[in-house]
């Protein structure tokens, strides 16, 4: 149906009547989205045995060796000796009953103890002989010029 009216002389026509329906409202959240992770397969453990001993300039070694098997228990130890004979060596063993480290050393200050289910050997330590160091006498020449030397008498000038 249209409308025609004037309006100062001018003729307009009025809109046909039109039915405002709004969006439909929800009044729950909507379900988030929850991505599954695909299972990871998980290699088995191959048997494997590595090791490894240097020794610096110094007369310092290191040392390392390790071995696993189809398990996943792992069993191995680590070592330091400086050239003065002071040592340690922590030996473990990883397992499915977790993690059990044994030290035994002759560093001094340690003593046989068991912190924290660590099984601690100490060991006397062996004598070190400490060398002195080459004395070299170290002189130093200062040489100041003439005019700036320190002078007995003093003048002032008045």
């Amino acid at each position: 149906m249209l409308v025609t009216a004037v309006y100062a002389g001018y003729p307009f026509y009025a809109a046909p009547a039109v039915k405002v329906e709004h969006a439909p409202f929800y009044s729950h959240q909507p379900k988030p989205v929850v991505a599954v992770p695909k299972p990871v397969e998980v290699e088995k453990p191959e048997p494997y045995d590595f090791s490894y001993e240097t020794k610096d300039e110094d007369g310092n070694t290191l040392s390392r060796q390790e071995s696993g098997d189809r398990t996943g228990a792992v069993s191995g130890s680590f070592s330091y000796t400086d050239a003065n004979g002071l040592f340690r060596r922590v030996n473990y063993v990883a397992d499915t009953e977790g993690f059990k480290p044994s030290i035994e050393t002759n560093e001094p200050g340690t003593a046989n103890a068991n912190p924290a289910d660590v099984q601690v050997t100490a060991q006397e330590p062996p004598a070190i002989q400490v060398k002195a160091a080459p004395v070299q006498k170290i002189v130093k020449l200062v040489h100041a010029p003439y005019n700036q030397a320190p002078s007995a008498y003093s003048y002032s000038h008045a």
